[in-house]
């Protein structure tokens, strides 16, 4: 009769049993952290998509569509890139309104406030997490084999530090979301309000008035060979041929200064430079996709 180590067989079933346990503990560990990176690709791509809403009144709703089916379609990287572009400002500088106003054009965007330190230091960030999320997706089922205990545990490790990575960013995203939602519903709110429509009316209003096409008159036939147009030229040329107009200013218009009345119709880019005195004068122009019926 052979000889039968029953103690040995224990061992070996105990050892099976504990790598069994490893193992599903593991790989529930795996589907947590898929499920953490799919929270963190929907609400980049949640952001990217309606951060950015634009386009003429008749066409707003088909081209928010379009945004998002195609940013849905990205890879987690490209929507990712495209988040950081959206919210890098060069020089201040957003997208101005179309050249050809066929009829009344929106622009909403949503987006940080961010130096040049904090957005590398967040594409950096970012980078290393569409990275991590590639290693957990493409690549970890070489770290398993063999298929030992030790294995499996230093592969949970590596799944518990990258939840503790996972975790803030997700709650960072889910306040930017929860923010764009208020701004969006805020928005809303405001077009449909009576104080949208009277503001506008109020605008159109101001917009057609005596005194800003006899502005826009100037800036468009006396204005600098760089475009611009003084302010205190205009100023003197109002008051040689429409000085009732001036006069009027507050009372008509309800400004104190034809400055506050430029930036109130929100058609003219305004401007300061130094003199050779070391003072300052404002400049004026039409925007370039503005054009006024003369006064």
């Amino acid at each position: 009769m052979p000889f039968h180590d029953s103690g040995k067989t224990r061992r070996t079933m105990e050892s099976d049993v504990e790598l069994e346990n490893v193992r599903n503990e593991v790989l529930r560990k795996i589907g947590r952290n898929m499920l953490l990176y799919q929270q963190v690709e929907h609400m980049f791509k949640y952001l990217v998509a309606n951060g950015r809403i634009e386009g003429y009144a008749s066409e707003l709703k088909a081209n928010h569509k379009r945004r998002v089916e195609t940013i849905s379609k990205q890879t987690l990287d490209a929507t990712v890139g495209q988040y950081l572009e959206d919210n890098r400002t060069v020089n201040g500088q957003i997208n101005s309104d179309p050249v050809d106003l066929k009829e009344a054009h929106f622009s909403f965007t949503f987006k940080l406030d961010i130096d040049a330190v904090y957005y590398e230091k967040r594409k950096d960030a970012l980078a290393s997490l569409v990275a991590e999320r590639n290693e957990l997706i493409h690549h970890l089922l070489p770290r398993l084999y063999p298929e030992t205990i030790e294995r499996w545990l230093e592969t949970e490790k590596l799944l518990d530090a990258q939840r503790e990575k996972l975790l803030p960013e997700i709650k960072h995203l889910k306040s930017m979301v929860d923010a764009l939602q208020e701004g969006r519903k805020e928005l809303a709110e405001y077009l449909r309000s009576d104080e949208y429509k009277n503001n506008q009316l109020e605008l159109a209003r101001l917009r057609q008035s005596r005194l800003v096409l006899l502005l826009g008159e100037i800036a468009s036939q006396a204005a600098r060979h760089d475009g611009w147009m003084l302010l205190s030229h205009a100023d003197q040329i109002i008051r040689e041929h429409a000085l009732e107009e001036i006069a009027a200013l507050k009372e008509r218009y309800g400004k104190k200064t034809l400055q506050e009345l430029i930036q109130a119709t929100d058609i003219f880019d305004i401007a300061e430079e130094l003199t050779k005195k070391g003072g300052i004068r404002v400049l004026y122009r039409l925007k370039p996709e503005w054009t006024l019926q003369k006064a």
